[in-house]
């Protein structure tokens, strides 16, 4: 039947599986993809995204000045006006050197790969002062393919403390965010950058190879001492500014073409290259560089988000889901923002919140299809049962598909499904009152009949009788059926040793007439159960009531409740005719009498079973029968246990 309540428990079973799958399927999806985002998010326009919001919180964290451990010599415009156009004379850095012989180390951001061609003398003389001075720094470049070195003339790489690649790698927008300390070209060979051969035995840390490094900045560009290389020269600048600091020489003029966009520069601005290598050579020394998570470890935190919002899609309402979603957005941002601010870590997460918002459009798209296609089966199955009158109300089977009208079409079924309610109640309500009322005025006047009549049919009577008492007992069970499948259950503790007492002692009466006795032989202390005490105690009763009309005179009906696990387990046992195996489960349909026409059976509707199977069924619990004829039959109900 459409309408029995296995019908609509089966349409919501269907509907929460598949809801289920389809979450399942989404949640596996969203997971997969927010991991493979990630691990190519470099490849991808996200990077974009990430970067964009990476440079607006380096901007806005706040900055600890660089101190004067580091210092710059800069090639500026006023220093090239004053020595002349550039390439300037080596002997010129020489001259500058001898200036410099209390400074702790000095590196040349100035490539020294050729001699020069007027002046090959200088070189000489170039490779003595850097000789002298014992802690001079050469660049190499690395050339485009990464495969050979740009290396300094001969004589001064051999004077030089040491040399390193001054490379850096700009990402695809063209903005200096890291540096690589170290690389292995093609030769197999591995060299390491100009910083951390300046920094020499002050690296707290001995750098990966390969592995990008991203640069604190200390501020936008000019943030450290700096002097003009022509000052410095002529003596304007006292020697101890220079003192055991580790001194770094390159170009700061804006025609020399050794100038990157950065995170801090902004509106076309750029850093120069030494100052670069000024903010890389203080991350090193200090190992305060931005740490960044293995892809791997990055992808799989990133999916923990798009699993919490899966979890909350399943779980909450679509309003609170879409809160929910929505403060997730917000807050992964807002975690990666803390994180880099606080503890110099960067965490991605564009492919994040990219997975999360298409997590939402699956599941906002899935989940409706799901309930409107199991909305349409309803809808169908209502059809079949009212065609007629559904055509009459514009409900017929070329309706369009779109939410609003299956919602319409829902609405006219609801509005049916409250009239047919209605009506049932007010069937109830006659069965009830109506009906029983004609039926006990046949039973009165019958027992007046046979008061005052001595000549009365009486065997006419009692089947007159009788038959108004099937009447009573059938609308009886009727209206207690109804009950049991409607009425909301009124739960509270209750204690079901003292309730199967009560259901004994009221059954004494009818089993003293046929010498039945009533016993309760295994009870335990106590056995809390929750439920409705009045439908309960009807089921007891119901069960009591069959075990003594279908034992023989004179038997005994035995009643014990055991324990079974998270269960109580009552049992009604008769010592009746017993029932055919093939027979123990039709026993709790509507309606179900064994051997109704049989001589000597009791009377009866055929409902009491199927009121205590709805019941039972209605607090969580299962209900079953055991039987062998002509041995009797066992009747057992199984209830959830409960705290008191």
């Amino acid at each position: 039947m459409p309408d029995s309540p296995d019908f609509y428990s089966e349409f919501w079973r269907a509907l929460e599986r598949r809801i289920h799958r389809e979450w399942f399927a989404i949640t596996l999806f969203t997971l997969a993809l927010s991991i493979v985002l990630s691990l190519n998010s470099e490849r991808t326009w996200l990077a974009s995204f990430d970067r964009t919001f990476y440079d607006s919180v380096l901007r806005a964290k706040p900055v600890a000045t660089p101190g004067d451990e580091i210092v710059i010599i800069a090639i500026d415009d006023s220093s090239i006006q004053a020595l002349g156009p550039w390439p300037w004379r080596r002997s010129i850095h020489a001259q500058l050197l001898d200036y410099l012989v209390d400074a702790r180390s000095v590196g040349f951001d100035i490539v020294f790969s050729e001699s020069h061609p007027d002046f090959p003398q200088d070189d000489h003389t170039l490779a003595h002062a850097i000789a002298r001075h014992g802690r001079v720094i050469l660049p190499t470049v690395i050339d485009g393919r990464g495969v050979d070195l740009f290396r300094p003339v001969p004589r001064m790489a051999q004077a030089a403390a040491g040399i390193g690649y001054i490379n850096v790698y700009p990402d695809t927008d063209g903005t200096v965010r890291s540096l690589t300390l170290k690389r292995q070209p093609e030769d197999g060979s591995e060299v390491q950058h100009f910083i951390v051969s300046l920094a020499g035995e002050s690296i707290i840390r001995e750098p990966p190879a390969d592995q990008r490094l991203l640069i604190p900045y200390t501020g936008r560009a000019g943030g450290f001492s700096f002097y003009p290389y022509a000052a410095v020269l002529r003596g304007e600048v006292p020697p101890d500014k220079f003192r055991n600091r580790i001194v770094l020489v390159g170009a700061w003029a804006s025609g020399m073409g050794d100038n990157y966009p950065t995170p801090m520069t902004q509106e076309g601005e750029s850093m120069s290259g030494v100052e670069i290598m000024a903010n890389g050579l203080l991350a090193l020394q200090n190992d305060s560089w931005i740490r960044t998570l293995s892809p791997w470890a990055a992808a799989l935190l990133g999916a923990l988000p798009v699993l919490a919002a899966c979890l909350g899609l399943r779980r909450f309402s679509p309003r609170h889901a879409f809160i929910a979603t929505l403060a997730i957005v917000v807050l992964w941002p807002s975690i990666s923002a803390v994180m880099l601010v606080k503890m110099n870590v960067w965490i991605p997460f564009s492919a994040t919140l990219i997975t999360i918002a298409l997590a939402f459009i699956l599941w906002t798209w899935r989940s409706q299809e799901a309930s409107m296609q199991h909305i349409d089966r309803e809808l169908q199955t209502l059809r079949r049962i009212a065609a007629s009158d559904m055509e009459a109300n514009g409900m017929n089977s070329s309706y369009d598909r779109s939410l609003p009208a299956r919602v319409r079409l829902l609405h006219q079924s609801v509005v049916r499904f409250r009239q047919a309610q209605q009506k049932r109640e007010e069937t109830l309500r006659f069965l009830s009152n109506d009906m029983r009322a004609p039926q006990n005025a046949i039973l009165a006047m019958i027992e007046m009949q046979c008061r005052e009549s001595q000549h009365a049919d009486s065997e006419l009577l009692e089947r007159i009788r009788q038959r108004a008492m099937d009447t009573l007992e059938l609308m009886d069970g009727f209206v207690h059926l109804e009950h049991a499948e409607v009425t909301e259950l009124k739960l509270r503790a209750i204690e079901l040793c003292d309730l199967l007492r009560e259901a004994c002692d009221e059954s004494w009466e009818l089993a003293s007439r046929r010498e039945i006795d009533v016993a309760t032989v295994q009870l335990p202390d106590e056995a809390w159960v929750k439920g409705d005490r009045a439908l309960l105690k009807r089921v007891l009763q119901n069960l009591l009531d069959n075990a003594i009309k279908y034992s023989p005179d004179g038997t005994e009906v035995r009643c014990s409740i055991t324990r079974e696990s998270d269960y109580f387990l009552v049992e009604v046992a008769d010592q009746g005719r017993g029932i055919p195996p093939d027979q123990l489960e039709a026993v709790f349909d509507s309606f179900t009498r064994l051997e109704a026409d049989r001589p000597g059976n009791a009377n009866g509707a055929g409902l009491g079973l199927a009121f205590v199977r709805t019941t039972i069924q209605r607090h969580g619990g299962t209900v079953f029968a055991r039987s062998e004829q002509g041995h009797g039959s066992s009747f057992f109900i199984k209830l959830p246990v409960s705290d008191n």
